[in-house]
């Protein structure tokens, strides 16, 4: 994987799903042995189960685990590259096992995936990859010996199980996740990837110039970064009118729901206001008469 602000993204962006569930997780991870090469992410579970809160990506990663991630289809030389990758891994591993007197069960190999946007069926008639029922759409192996497998992107399903790899699509696959992403109730996960679109979205904003692939991903999160933002600050007024009526009831008593109501009304430039007037109230009529001039 080359050094673009999405392939920064991608990594990045891994790491922080899978690190609350990791014994060991790495981007751009060197390979010991041979020619100077790296592994985008690898990834060490804490235990060989499925992981439900990250969906397809968690069902992917119950074993120790090589990602890696490009943004156009991909190229003989890039699959042979992921073949050496993974071989040379499964080496160290053997290697280290005999050494410490282990025994490593097949389960317990490396696994590789390699996600891509596309692939043709030229491509995957090529890699005599087959899907497996279990998995559904998108999703293809080369052999369970081989440990070998592709998720393409854009042929998996609209579904929440598959909502964490579509954001690593493009075009109307990514905005289709993108606006998913946005409907989802708050919780950490979210949080993650929203700060991870918005630090992707600064480094493409930096660039000087950029290729159509980076303004068209740029366009695609311009709308996640404009409703987040007003999300925030909708969430951060709407905080700092609940701050300002717990003051009032604290400082003159329980308030009638009308004058609730005007306060929840007020712009932030009057909520401001108030709360600096709410320290000389001696009671309710003082919060009355300011209601009376403020408005």
């Amino acid at each position: 994987m080359t050094n673009t602000p999405h392939d920064q993204f991608a990594k990045r962006y891994l790491k922080e799903m899978l690190s609350p569930f990791a014994e060991e997780v790495i981007i751009s991870y060197e390979l010991p042995v041979g020619e100077a090469q790296q592994v985008d992410v690898w990834f060490m579970p804490q235990s060989r189960q499925s992981i439900p809160e990250l969906g397809c990506l968690g069902k992917m990663t119950i074993a120790p685990t090589l990602l890696e991630v490009f943004r156009n289809p991909l190229s003989d030389d890039d699959l042979f590259s992921c073949i050496e990758k993974l071989c040379k891994v499964r080496g160290e591993w053997k290697r280290t096992a005999k050494r410490e007197k282990l025994k490593i069960q097949q389960p317990d190999h490396p696994q590789l995936w390699m996600i891509v946007p596309t692939a043709s069926q030229e491509r995957l008639r090529g890699c005599n990859v087959l899907p497996k029922e279990e998995w559904g759409d998108g999703f293809f192996f080369m052999g369970d010996t081989l440990r070998m497998g592709f998720v393409v992107v854009h042929q998996l399903p609209i579904i929440p199980e598959t909502l964490l790899l579509r954001l690593l699509g493009k075009g109307s696959v990514q905005r289709q996740a993108i606006s998913e992403l946005l409907e989802l109730p708050e919780q950490p996960l979210k949080t993650v990837v929203l700060e991870n679109l918005a630090k992707l979205q600064i480094m493409l904003k930096k660039r000087q110039s950029r290729t159509q692939d980076e303004q068209e991903l740029m366009l695609n999160i311009d709308v996640l970064y404009e409703e987040w933002r007003n999300q925030i600050v909708q969430e951060g007024e709407s905080r700092q009118r609940s701050l300002i009526l717990r003051q009032l009831n604290r400082r003159i008593g329980v308030l009638p729901d009308e004058w609730c109501d005007r306060v929840r009304s007020l712009s932030m430039e009057q909520i401001e206001i108030l709360g600096e007037a709410l320290l000389d109230f001696q009671g309710a009529e003082d919060f009355r008469v300011w209601l009376e001039r403020i408005v």
